[in-house]
């Protein structure tokens, strides 16, 4: 089964959201696809509620907890309202909100200790593309947000190149094959119940056939694109 996760950031408006939810939960259920949407933080429980069959994913949560945290989106929030995912260390929250892996490696382990399921997101700069050290430069990402030491259960990694979100530049596919492989490896140092290794970054209906299709890919997390009726209707 590939997971297909509709990251739909902040683009859309609550009855664009609803309007998607809706598609996404008339759509047949089958086990090729495990369906995620990922709308506004502020539209997640509304659309959760109307379409409780759908799976949903909080685009980020906060470390503070109950309490004087104004603007805080809290962990017991997702556990009480039933959304099992949650997306973490994205490359716009870490340029954004000044977000380290240290912080990742927290709200990772926050999520486990509470049933979430984390989308833990890892990628690399155009510089560090261009220089060949994307390898090193993962590996230290997974280095410091996972602990050798920890027994994990599920967990969703996304392999996201900063050059490529948004930009409609994607890896060569044997790159991104070759990435995937790599990824698996290094995570055999670590002890987890369940990883499946996404893609992300200028995924599209032209492009997604052929990126579904590399062996060590178990899914991929869409922005934009998945947006548009037309992409999700593609998983029908």
């Amino acid at each position: 089964m590939k997971y297909i996760i509709f990251n739909w950031k902040s683009y859309l408006n609550i009855a664009e959201s609803m309007n998607l939810s809706k598609i996404v939960s008339k759509l047949p259920s089958t086990k090729k696809y495990k369906l995620i949407c990922s709308p506004n933080n502020f539209y997640n429980l509304s659309l959760k509620s109307r379409y409780p069959k759908n799976i949903y994913a909080a685009q980020n949560i906060d470390l503070h907890g109950k309490g004087a945290s104004t603007g805080s989106i809290d962990i017991e929030d997702l556990v009480n309202n039933k959304i099992k995912y949650c997306i973490l260390g994205h490359s716009e929250v870490r340029s954004n909100f000044g977000e380290t892996d240290l912080t990742v490696q927290k709200k990772t382990d926050l999520c486990l200790i509470n049933k979430i399921k984390p989308i833990v997101c890892i990628g690399e700069p155009l510089k560090i593309y261009k220089s060949k050290k994307t390898k090193f430069f993962l590996k230290k990402q997974i280095n410091k947000i996972f602990k050798k030491s920890n027994n994990y259960e599920e967990v969703v990694l996304a392999y996201e190149p900063l050059w490529s979100i948004g930009t409609g530049l994607t890896p060569k596919l044997s790159e991104i094959d070759d990435i995937l492989g790599f990824l698996s490896k290094i995570l055999e140092n670590y002890s987890f119940k369940k990883i499946n290794i996404l893609y992300g970054g200028s995924v599209n209906l032209s492009n997604i056939k052929d990126i579904l299709s590399l062996q060590n890919l178990n899914g991929v997390l869409v922005g934009s694109a998945s947006t548009k009726s037309s992409f999700i209707k593609h998983f029908k």
